[in-house]
Order: C-alpha cells, then structure tokens, then sequence
C-alpha cells in the first residue's frame, strides 16, 4: 500500500555522505530525483558526520568552546548538501538555506531544498524534526547506519530490532546519548519533542540503502516507525 506523501522531509546522516563514499552520493541522488519526478516535494538535511567530528576534536582540543565546536560542524554538515545540491544539478535549490527564513524562500521554489544545521546547541537531528514541522510534512525519514531502534545498544548481544517504538520508550532507550557537540548519534531528545508535539509520521530506516526510502513511500514495514 502506497503512502499518500506530497511533502517528505529526509535526514541523511552524515556517517552515510561523505568524501569517503562518493557511490552513496550517487545513489542518493538517483533516488532522490525519482522521488522528485512523482511530484513529491522534498527537504534534505545532511549530517557532518566524521570530517566534522575530526574538525570538533581540534577546535574541543584548542578551545573548549562547545558553542565553536558546535559552528565548526555546521558548517561541515552544510559542505555535504552543498555536493549533494550540485550533484542534482538542476532540479535542487543551488543556495544551502542558513535559516529558517532561507528555508520558507527556498521551499517557494519547485526544487529539492538540501540544507545542514543551522545553529549551535541543535543536532541536526533537531532541524529535520523543526523542518518536518513548519513545512507540515507528510512523512519525515532518518537515513541511518542501522537498521531502525533497538531495544539497546545494537552491538550488544541480544539487541532486538523495534518495528514501532513510543516516544517515551524512545526517551529512555537513547537517555545514555552524547549532547555535547558531534555527539549526536541517532536522533536527540530535542527531535523527539518536535515529532511528538506535531505527531509527525517518522520512520528511522537503514540509509546505506537509499532504496528503503522507496520503501517506506510504497509501504512496506522496514526499520522503526515512531508511534505516540
């Protein structure tokens, strides 16, 4: 059964994009374009992922400052939709938004609106949780490098993959996540607020496969759908 879905807000974790995988970019964006063609209107936001974390480590290491930490991965995370941007070539907004302001100016627009983070203290977790909300998206996704929630740590034995999980269950799964800067690492506590206030339709799927975004748009039951 095909979801009914004209505005679809996508997270694409920056462990998933990023110089050291150029196929994934590829594939991304093959997806996306076709995702584009059925008329559906979409926002990205890429994470900063490793190259960020290394430039986080240097800056924590010279300064301290978890605030400049923080605006040093920004601006990676927005390195990454800025390739992915120019990778799509005519059919993405070519300008990375900075702002909300920049994001309701570029979603007037027909194209694929590709954005990073957008101010310190907020994953970029957070903003496509905040995106989802003020563009009243149909279905928000999590492209990430595992295969949805687990009940615990995944790499621990006996780690059992949850179809659908609660935002309160949510919450005490993920208490032990890392808030300081590059430490986000699935989704932060300040996204799930968002998704519950709204009740935004989110699903967090395995994103080293660009094809379960497909998936999830023709209806089929992959990763974790978060359920209030």
């Amino acid at each position: 059964m095909k979801i009914d879905v004209k505005k679809l807000v996508l997270k694409i974790s920056g462990k998933l994009i990023d110089p050291s995988r150029p196929d994934l970019f590829k594939k991304y964006v093959d997806v996306l374009r076709r995702i584009y063609e059925e008329g559906i209107k979409i926002a990205v936001i890429t994470g900063g992922g490793v190259v960020a974390r290394d430039y986080i480590k240097l800056c924590r290491e010279i300064s301290g400052n978890e605030g400049l930490c923080d605006m040093i991965g920004i601006e990676v995370s927005r390195l990454n939709a800025l390739l992915l941007s120019f990778l799509l070539g005519d059919i993405a907004y070519r300008r990375v938004p900075e702002s909300f302001k920049d994001l309701f100016d570029a979603w007037a627009s027909d194209k694929i609106i590709i954005l990073g983070g957008i101010q310190p203290g907020q994953s970029t977790s957070a903003v496509a949780a905040a995106v989802a909300e003020v563009l009243s998206a149909d279905l928000l996704i999590y492209a990430t490098v595992v295969e949805g929630v687990y009940n615990k740590d995944p790499r621990e034995p006996g780690a059992v993959l949850l179809k659908e999980v609660n935002t309160n269950d949510l919450r005490k799964i993920l208490s032990s996540q890392s808030f300081y800067a590059g430490g986000y690492e699935l989704i932060d506590h300040v996204a799930i607020n968002i998704i519950e206030r709204s009740r935004i339709n989110t699903y967090i799927i395995n994103g080293f496969d660009p094809e379960n975004i497909l998936r999830i748009l023709r209806g089929e039951k992959i990763g974790t759908k978060i359920i209030f």
